[in-house]
């Protein structure tokens, strides 16, 4: 065999090699908007800050991150959201079933068996509850417990600071007892 084929067939491989291997952008771009999740965790734990100061940790059994911009978790098997104050300890905690978290603006939507206790020792019970922290609210429409050390309440509808120290049930309904004897 002289090198006139060997040059040859070095030669075809280059031509072969060279032209066989491209990808049309429009494909490759197909490719990158898929959709989907971005980030599927399992047994995670998120801490938020602001300044370097730990503010909210969210832990879920199942935590599954939207690709699209501005990002979106969904947090599935039970979660807890966690308000922590300035020395890093639990001021309130909130637990519910699932949840959509949406993380730029750490506004939360809570769903099933939502459970909200305050540091004080009230808890609320209701199947919704919207948390902000950009406004360090809590509210729902949705039908209402909560149960202080002097009793429970009920309703429809409540307001509060994100930590339930301060709340106001919007609809309240059952029996109330007024003490009149005491003056302000």
């Amino acid at each position: 065999m002289g090198l006139r084929p060997v040059v040859f067939a070095a030669l075809a491989a280059g031509v072969c090699c060279g032209t066989g291997c491209s990808n049309d952008m429009d494909d490759v771009a197909g490719f990158e908007t898929l959709g989907g999740p971005s980030q599927v965790l399992q047994c995670a734990a998120l801490e938020y800050s602001d300044d370097g100061t730990l503010t909210h940790r969210l832990g879920a059994e199942y935590m599954t991150r939207s690709s699209e911009e501005p990002p979106i978790w969904e947090v599935t098997g039970g979660f807890t959201l966690e308000v922590l104050d300035a020395t890093g300890g639990t001021d309130a905690l909130l637990g519910a079933d699932r949840g959509v978290f949406q993380e730029e603006t750490r506004f939360l939507e809570a769903h099933g068996g939502v459970v909200l206790r305050g540091s004080e020792g009230d808890t609320l019970y209701t199947e919704l509850l919207f948390w902000s922290a950009d406004s360090d609210r809590v509210h729902t429409t949705a039908p209402v417990e909560v149960r202080t050390p002097q009793g429970t309440l009920y309703g429809r509808g409540l307001e509060s600071d994100a930590r339930f120290q301060r709340y106001q049930i919007l609809e309240p309904t059952g029996t109330f007892i007024v003490d009149t004897t005491r003056s302000s």
